[in-house]
């Protein structure tokens, strides 16, 4: 089976007011998509920002959940992390491991963005045959421009009514939908 890789951005993102921003890191982003990118057999989460600051505050997350010797389980999920400044360098990485490119899919809680969708049951089948790689955005959403680069969108976590989860659900509902059924 082909690898699902996730990336939760922090740049490029949109602000309340619709700029674009680099987002503060949220530290329990750091431990808790870990653990559930572990449970659903994740290779690799990505925690991306261009902010040297936020990047030395993920890697002090990661290296205080690696060295607390309670919690073996902590350890083993944040054992995935690891922090690049820069998606492509995760792109990169990716390529070589698999040695293949990945498909890069969005995530979006907006139901109305004319960029191409991958359905469940599509992507479901796809993650068997080709290595992925899962955007997450923070703040309020990642920018169109990059959305636009995806190679596809999945499908909002609810298309109708109140629709502004956490990541860490989104991740949770997400991952759930994509590998929930795997044998």
């Amino acid at each position: 089976m082909a690898n699902l890789y996730l990336a939760l951005l922090h740049f490029p993102m949109r602000s309340r007011e619709g700029s674009i921003v680099a987002t503060a890191l949220t530290s329990m982003n750091v431990p808790d998509i870990a653990r559930t990118a572990c449970t659903y057999g994740v290779s690799r989460y990505y925690v991306v920002t261009p902010l040297a600051s936020q990047r030395r505050i993920a890697e002090r997350l990661r290296e205080f959940w690696m060295e607390e010797e309670e919690l073996s389980n902590r350890r083993e999920a944040v054992s995935l992390v690891a922090v690049r400044e820069e998606l492509e360098e995760c792109y990169e990485e990716i390529s070589r491991t698999e040695g293949q490119p990945p498909l890069v899919w969005g995530t979006s809680a907006r139901s109305n963005l004319p960029y191409l969708r991958v359905e469940w049951d599509e992507a479901r089948a796809t993650l068997r045959k080709r290595p992925v790689l899962l955007l997450f955005g923070t703040g309020n959403g990642m920018a169109h421009d990059l959305l636009q680069a995806c190679d596809a969108l999945l499908p909002p976590v609810r298309n109708r009514g109140y629709n502004y989860l956490s990541v860490r659900a989104a991740v949770a509902i997400i991952l759930d939908r994509l590998k929930g059924e795997e044998e």
